[in-house]
């Protein structure tokens, strides 16, 4: 993941006090001298006795200033975001669980009812997922489902496709299988300082119930920090559609979008006015491949330049699908390769086409992926 640029959203850069080492050291020096109406020379012991004195100063002035910045949104960081957050009663979301939905199958139909406890687990591997409420088989039917979460929290618990998660870790009398009908997800590690800061910002717009389009995303974006980007429409009066993306441009599925529901249908949120619907963003598929060559005089950086490639087309590849409606555009890929180090680029094979116009709730969806290096060329 690449670093956070600061200041936050392209604002311009605070500076409370100077902190350039050789200008301070210059005025320093040039006040002293203004002052004792000498001329320092380099080794002058004065002078050399300035410059460490000038040492302490700047970086005294850089913790001061750095200090002076953290009380700003666009420059906070870590304990000290948490302190802006707080002071607008906005907490940073801890690591959430992988969640899916589990079904059970019985050996045989019952007469009586068969109940599967909360907390049942169910792994795959060394990932165990466990049932967030009980699970009742009626009477006369095999199966039975149940919304599951992974017990560890954190991105461990992700991926696992349907049929995956298919264990029993304590069998029951009569149970014969269980297995995920959803790929797992929704499992994030502790919310980062982006999307932390990004809610702060969008704090004053919750400040209502969730009826300005603002005020639905920060409310959504509040419900899992695995939500990076969000659409908000209201195709008719009354009726709010809201469309999460998740991270990596993952869509995401039908647990997540049942809790999201649930989440935002809270008497604290939902203006009873509203009908509101979660949907995952429509996904328009594309595919990504860059033939290319390199320059012969970068021959002995070959390794080099092909690593970064493959990482450039990657970038694009999460670029591209890490917001709602971005147009699928290839002048992205094309800069992202070229910087890379590629010499030329093949445009008559190059996918995705040159412009891609989407709409408001559709997202980019890459379905595969080919980079070839097809040889040297002469500059």
């Amino acid at each position: 993941m690449s670093q956070e640029v600061i200041p936050r959203w392209g604002l311009p850069a605070v500076d409370f006090l100077k902190t350039d080492p050789e200008t301070i050291k210059t005025e320093i020096i040039r006040e002293y001298e203004k002052i004792a109406n000498v001329t320092l020379a380099a080794g002058d012991p004065r002078r050399l006795f300035l410059l460490g004195l000038a040492a302490t100063i700047i970086q005294l002035r850089t913790d001061v200033n750095y200090a002076a910045q953290q009380n700003l949104l666009s420059y906070a960081q870590g304990e000290y975001l948490d302190a802006l957050g707080e002071s607008i009663a906005v907490e940073r979301l801890g690591a959430s669980k992988a969640a899916t939905t589990l079904r059970f199958t019985l050996s045989q139909a019952l007469g009586n009812a068969f109940v599967i406890p909360a907390g049942f687990e169910v792994s795959a591997g060394e990932v165990t997922f466990s049932t967030d409420e009980e699970c009742v088989i009626e009477p006369g039917d095999l199966t039975g489902d149940a919304p599951a979460s992974c017990v560890q929290a954190g991105e461990v618990g992700n991926g696992f496709l349907a049929g995956q998660i298919s264990t029993i870790v304590l069998p029951m009398a009569y149970l014969a299988s269980a297995e995920n009908l959803t790929e797992s997800q929704g499992g994030t590690d502790v919310e980062g300082d982006p999307a932390y800061a990004e809610r702060i910002r969008l704090r004053p717009d919750s400040f209502s119930v969730a009826g300005p389009e603002l005020s639905y995303i920060y409310y959504t974006k509040s419900y899992s920090p695995a939500i990076v980007d969000v659409a908000v429409t209201s195709p008719v009066a009354g009726e709010v559609d809201v469309y999460p993306l998740l991270e990596g441009g993952e869509l995401p599925n039908e647990t997540f979008l049942e809790g999201l529901l649930e989440h935002l249908s809270d008497e604290t949120i939902r203006p009873l006015t509203d009908y509101v619907k979660t949907i995952a963003p429509t996904a328009v598929n594309y595919k990504i491949v860059v033939d290319y060559w390199v320059n012969r005089t970068d021959a002995n950086k070959l390794e080099t330049i092909q690593r970064a490639v493959t990482e450039a087309v990657e970038s694009y590849r999460l670029w591209q699908q890490s917001k709602i409606g971005r147009d699928i555009v290839q002048d992205e890929l094309i800069a992202k390769v070229n910087a890379a180090g590629a010499a030329r680029i093949d445009r008559t094979t190059l996918l995705p086409v040159a412009f891609t116009a989407l709409g408001a709730t559709e997202v980019a969806q890459c379905t595969g992926v080919t980079v070839n290096f097809k040889g040297y060329k002469d500059e």
